[in-house]
């Protein structure tokens, strides 16, 4: 059975996530073209609609411009709520309403209240929310995982994450909205998430118990616009260096996990180690967001 997909976020933009990601993956002669297809979309504006529509070869008449149209589509089996983080549930509880299932970048909501909301009624509905926690699916987690199950690592006694980025240390105009506490798009709740989901899943663990810190180092953040001029310093909201350790259950292991914005000065970088009694690994890459850019074993 072929799922049709709706997808909220699909522009004629190639840059933007949905396009990049959603469908490359389920374009005719893609990876899970046969699972599924695109059959409508939504965008804020019936002009980009529109216009999404006839780049993207859906018809016009499935170009909307509502989550509640797109949500009432009888060709739509599942919609896809690919936007900023603080639409989430405005975007995904029409369809919800509707009884069709849901996927939802991550994360679900801009915080837990949202969330529980959200699940609470895809479960009184009889449908299901699904979030996209990519990177424990990029070919170079899969390896980590495969190898670590094989028993080639031995007992795994240690593991250790560092994530810096200097790119966060300004951001673009666009991405602004990052910098509301109530946004739930933190670099706690983005790239820290997802890497972290990303290890434990390769090692099959969860904590067992943990602590964690989280500060703010560079109190203040300024913003690029697409003409090159930056805008005023501004109180930084959200923490920009998170540090997390705590113990892994089954193996009893320690893991350390720590993410910092930095200057220029330091260049980003994602390093992940384990430490086995057989055997390491260690994994390297030029960006701490590995749900976009994956490391190298």
């Amino acid at each position: 059975m072929v799922i049709q997909l709706g997808i909220i976020g699909l522009s004629a933009d190639q840059s933007a996530w949905a396009s990049m990601a959603h469908v490359q993956a389920i374009k005719p002669g893609g990876p899970l073209a046969h699972q599924y297809k695109l059959t409508a979309l939504a965008t804020s504006r019936p002009e980009s609609a529109k216009a999404a529509a006839e780049f993207h070869g859906v018809p016009v008449e499935k170009a909307y411009s509502k989550p509640e149209d797109i949500a009432r589509d009888p060709d739509v089996d599942m919609v896809v709520v690919s936007v900023k983080v603080p639409m989430h549930k405005q975007l995904a509880m029409p369809a919800l309403h509707a009884k069709k299932n849901v996927f939802v970048e991550w994360p679900l909501g801009a915080n837990l209240a949202e969330a529980e909301e959200m699940a609470a009624l895809a479960k009184k509905q009889g449908v299901k929310t699904y979030v996209c926690l990519q990177a424990r699916l990029q070919p170079v987690f899969v390896k980590v995982k495969e190898l670590v199950a094989s028993g080639a690592l031995g007992r795994i006694i240690s593991t250790t994450v560092l994530g810096i980025d200097s790119s966060m240390i300004h951001l673009p105009e666009k991405a602004r909205y990052i910098n509301d506490p109530d946004s739930g798009a933190s670099m706690l709740s983005v790239p820290v998430t997802h890497a972290l989901d990303a290890v434990l899943h390769a090692l099959a663990s969860e904590f067992s118990s943990l602590s964690a810190t989280s500060t703010i180092t560079h109190p203040t953040i300024a913003f690029n616009s697409p003409k090159g001029s930056r805008s005023a310093p501004e109180p930084r909201t959200g923490a920009d260096n998170v540090a997390i350790t705590g113990i892994l259950t089954p193996s009893g292991a320690p893991l350390s996990l720590h993410y910092l914005v930095a200057t220029a000065a330091t260049p980003s970088t994602f390093q992940w180690t384990i430490c086995g009694e057989k055997a390491s690994l260690k994994m390297e890459g030029a960006s701490f967001a590995v749900q976009m850019m994956p490391p190298k074993l």
